[in-house]
């Protein structure tokens, strides 16, 4: 493939950073150039699959919290479920209601 001569002008500023790149590479400016211009789409393939991952950790982010909120809750569970038996055998050494009462409350549960 032969080779074309192009000619174009960039700030002074960029034209230092990519002789700093390419000297750091070990190139002459004009290959680093040419490496540039060449992985141009592998970048943006690389831009996307970044896309893609930043998505997919804020999904997983958010199941997260989710998943916190719910280890929350179950220990709040459980704490009152350790609870339950004092609470339990406080009920039962209570003394009985009268039979009266206690008809008029399964009564009104049914």
């Amino acid at each position: 493939m032969a080779r074309e001569s192009i000619t174009f002008r960039i700030d002074g500023d960029l034209l230092d950073e990519i002789d700093e790149e390419a000297e750091e590479e070990g190139v002459s400016r004009s290959e680093h150039i040419r490496q540039i211009l060449h992985n141009r789409r592998e970048s943006d393939i690389l831009r996307e699959e970044v896309s893609t991952l930043r998505d997919r950790l804020e999904a997983r982010e958010e199941r997260i919290r989710e998943l916190e909120q719910q280890l929350a809750r179950r220990s709040q569970l459980e704490s009152k479920i350790e609870d339950l038996p004092d609470k339990i055998s406080d009920i039962e050494s209570e003394p009985s209601p009268p039979f009266f009462v206690e008809w008029v409350r399964w009564f009104r549960r049914r």
